[in-house]
């Protein structure tokens, strides 16, 4: 067993408040956070998404993207130099 400090305490004495509520009982701290690890390792795609949810593209821009793809599908590609800026669309897709 190890000490972990936990940076949402508050979330958790919530969490904890509101499984009480349901179940009629109290658990404890540890059979909480136990549950959460296995969920996390149940749903490790979403886990992933909640540590790192990368940008965020709407249907807007993601026509705009595909749009602009067309339009451009003839141009020969040359290599941005380097300390040139990228439009707001590239640097959704190259930087995340």
């Amino acid at each position: 067993m190890s000490i972990v400090k936990i940076t949402k305490k508050e979330k958790l004495d919530t969490l904890l408040a509101r499984i009480t509520l349901r179940l009629g009982k109290k658990p404890t701290q540890q059979e909480v956070l136990d549950f959460c690890v296995e969920l996390g390792a149940e749903h490790f795609e979403e886990l992933l998404m909640k540590l790192n949810p990368g940008p965020k593209l709407d249907d807007e821009k993601i026509n705009r993207i595909i749009n602009m793809s067309k339009e451009l599908v003839d141009v020969p590609w040359e290599p941005i130099a380097k300390g040139k800026g990228l439009n707001d669309e590239d640097h959704d897709i190259y930087t995340h």
